[in-house]
């Protein structure tokens, strides 16, 4: 049954993002047309941002509790991430639209025009993206899981919090802590409270799912492009030293001038709507790692600590997926301009080789993506924003 799910996802006109496109749709991220479809969307992402501002609102009534304040904390702030990922994707949608375009054309470009060795590159990356957007699918929902059932296995594995609870002097078990205009404590508010908790904790898991693995696989196919092109310099020359006439490679360097401009035209597109959003993920996921970590240490309840260890799982894995695949991209950017020099430029006439000095001096520009205007997405960063979340554990242990 599932992988007659999964096979209904596929689409032949999107052969590389036939199943993330088909979440982007069904979540709202790409909106409908239709005039009233589209507001009833963009409605749902607000109602999502005001529950946020009340996490905050609460944040500030539970001031006085430290364990408190960093469970609610560390919510808020993947909560908040969530919300700034809709509403940006919806505020930049033309610029998304041409980027998913133009992924979807390039990508269908290659395999109407693959031999051998491209095959297996396109091969490659397209199982590759399905078994990353599985991947992340499959660790959101557990996260949804292990989110909406703590308060419940709480109640259930403790035999003191019971008794607590039925005795008056521990409150409600609510999934997330955010302010309510009823009382939230007794029936029937505490269940309408829970019912909301569900619904938004679903929606900001499909959010996440939709919007990361979106952007992750994005990032995998840039990396393939930039591969495919460099098989592309490698045999613009032909084949076995026997060389081309001029008007020939000028056309193939031509195309590869082309390609090589697209590239960077559209990386930088997609940068500029995904540096802003990595900008707070990576301020915001320092402090997330940090609250998650002291309160993995602090716990002492053995069913608290697994669930405590899989979210901090979850926050550095996703941190981790994007810095990978951005500083893989910037590697294989580097390693483009190898191409021309893998060619049979020896056998090429004078013409021929000025123009292969040209196009190799296009290669050489190596665009790197961004958390901001102050950090590059790469692995170092990854690493530095650890050591940076251990730093604050440090300071929050003494």
């Amino acid at each position: 049954m599932i992988k007659a799910f999964l096979e209904s996802l596929e689409d032949p006109n999107r052969p590389l993002l036939g199943p993330n496109y088909w979440l982007l749709n069904k979540i709202g991220l790409l909106l409908p047309e239709n005039w009233m479809q589209r507001l009833c969307k963009v409605v749902i992402h607000e109602i999502a941002t005001y529950f946020v501002l009340s996490q905050y609102m609460e944040l500030y009534v539970i001031r006085s509790d430290l364990d408190l304040v960093l469970t609610n904390l560390k919510i808020s702030m993947l909560s908040t991430i969530c919300v700034i990922k809709a509403n940006t994707f919806v505020f930049w949608q033309s610029n998304w639209h041409q980027v998913i375009n133009y992924v979807t054309d390039a990508d269908k470009f290659e395999r109407e025009n693959q031999d051998a060795a491209k095959g297996n590159i396109i091969h490659s990356y397209t199982k590759y993206c399905r078994r990353v957007t599985y991947f992340y699918w499959v660790l959101v929902f557990t996260t949804f899981i292990t989110t909406t059932t703590t308060p419940l296995i709480r109640y259930y594995s403790s035999a003191k919090f019971r008794e607590d609870f039925h005795n008056g002097t521990e409150p409600f078990p609510h999934i997330f802590s955010s302010w309510m205009p009823f009382d939230k404590e007794h029936s029937p508010g505490c269940w309408i409270t829970v019912l909301w908790h569900i619904g938004i904790c679903a929606y900001g898991a499909t959010i996440v799912a939709a919007y990361d693995s979106s952007a992750i696989v994005i990032l995998v196919y840039f990396g393939g492009k930039l591969d495919l092109l460099r098989i592309r310099c490698r045999e613009m020359l032909g084949k076995c030293g026997l060389g081309i006439s001029d008007k020939e490679a000028n056309l193939a360097v031509r195309q590869l001038h082309e390609i090589h401009v697209l590239i960077l035209k559209y990386s930088r597109l997609f940068n500029s709507v995904l540096s802003p959003v990595m900008f707070f993920y990576v301020v915001m996921c320092s402090l997330m790692i940090c609250a998650s970590a002291y309160q993995l240490t602090s716990s002492t309840n053995t069913t608290q600590k697994l669930f405590l260890a899989e979210y901090l799982i979850f926050a550095i894995a996703q941190l981790f997926m994007f810095c990978w695949h951005s500083n893989d991209v910037i590697y294989k950017s580097q390693e483009v301009m190898l191409g021309p020099y893998e060619s049979d430029w020896w056998a090429a006439d004078l013409q021929q080789r000025n123009s292969i000095l040209l196009l190799q001096g296009q290669m050489q520009i190596v665009h790197i993506y961004t958390a901001g205007p102050f950090t590059n997405l790469t692995l170092s960063t990854f690493v530095a924003i650890l050591k940076g979340a251990y730093s604050y554990y440090t300071l929050l242990r003494k």
